[in-house]
């Protein structure tokens, strides 16, 4: 799980050393720029969503939304 950018590209970054992939391999998968890449991955606060998911994707993952803490009734 992740709350802030920074946390998200982290977490690709892991995901895309586990699958033994480059940059340049993940970029080209996922139809983004290494340039771009490596800025999300060093945690570039604005990104396109788009690009984020498309390069989530390739890894072979997906989102799931959820509150980080329910409200007390």
């Amino acid at each position: 799980m992740f709350t802030t950018p920074r946390e998200a590209g982290i977490l690709l970054r892991g995901l895309r050393e586990q699958a033994e992939l480059s940059r340049a391999d993940l970029a080209a998968k996922a139809g983004v720029s290494v340039r771009w890449l490596s800025a999300f991955e060093l945690g570039k606060p604005a990104v396109d969503l788009g690009r984020v998911l498309d390069c989530f994707q390739v890894l072979g993952c997906g989102f799931e939304a959820r509150p980080l803490a329910w409200p007390e009734m």
